[in-house]
């Protein structure tokens, strides 16, 4: 896995106390608690933690362990263009970049992502199990296991955020859906136009607008602009990417394009929210 170690870190470490760490730019940073148990702080806000524990955390100095039990964490980091440099694999890159960026818009990094179903916490313990297996492994398939193990856990994570829809009859179902598909693919332009979504939703090509605008209470368009400024706004927050890159990953002309579209919709800059990570 030699090519791709720059864009993935993984590393297991047993404390008893906490120290801050070296951590690179990552997109990214996924703990599972291995054993032990203690107090959780990010943006200083706490959680207990425990065994089978899972966090995601954001590009952040300001998150630490006060730790009860000695501890083993399990860490996973990895940037946002590692699914892009994969070999051999049949990921694809949009759909899984697309996600990333969802999960980031819309991931609260206050609270954390509680499972509460014990279903949902063993289906996600033994997929970092694999992930440990697989780390020191010479095999060519290696790389493929982890990846698409990576793939899972982020799938298991996109639909704990799925946003609801106002949906007042049974019949607007397929509403829901059709959010879901949008939010899961806002870096696919091709599978966000009418032509696409009418076809993959059953929807007459002619009424699809009506419809959504309808049943939404928004257009189209707007709903899709409010997701991607969402998105902008927490990865202007929580990442150090460049404004320029995250407007263009996004869809807009440059960082002015971006700028101007944050102060008209949400009435704030990027150097504001900038200044607020710090």
């Amino acid at each position: 896995m030699d090519h791709i170690q720059e864009l993935i870190e993984i590393e297991i470490t047993e404390l008893t106390e906490w120290k801050d760490r070296f951590r690179k730019n990552s997109f990214f940073e996924l703990v599972f608690i291995l054993k032990g148990k203690g107090i959780q702080s990010i943006e200083y806000r706490t959680q207990t933690y425990e065994k089978n524990d899972f966090f995601l955390l954001p590009y952040s100095k300001c998150h630490a362990y006060e730790i009860s039990e000695p501890t083993t964490f399990f860490f996973i980091r990895f940037t946002e263009h590692y699914f892009k440099n994969l070999k051999n694999t049949s990921i694809d890159y949009l759909q899984w970049y697309s996600k990333l960026n969802y999960i980031i818009g819309f991931y609260d990094f206050n609270t954390g992502l509680y499972f509460n179903d014990e279903k949902d916490k063993s289906q996600v313990k033994k997929l970092f199990e694999i992930i440990l297996i697989e780390k020191d492994q010479k095999y060519e398939y290696s790389e493929t296991l982890i990846a698409n193990t990576l793939a899972s856990i982020l799938t298991i994570i996109s639909s704990k955020l799925t946003k609801s829809v106002d949906v007042h009859k049974k019949s607007h179902h397929r509403l829901a859906d059709i959010i879901q598909h949008i939010n899961q693919n806002i870096v696919d332009e091709n599978k966000l136009s009418i032509q696409y979504l009418s076809e993959k939703f059953n929807i007459s090509n002619k009424y699809f607008s009506e419809y959504f605008k309808r049943n939404a209470n928004e257009t189209l368009k707007e709903y899709i602009q409010k997701t991607k400024l969402q998105i902008a706004v927490n990865r202007i927050k929580y990442t150090e990417a460049p404004l320029q890159e995250i407007a263009w990953s996004l869809g807009f002309t440059d960082g002015s394009h971006l700028n101007k579209a944050l102060k008209k919709h949400l009435g704030v800059a990027s150097s504001v929210l900038r200044k607020e990570k710090k």
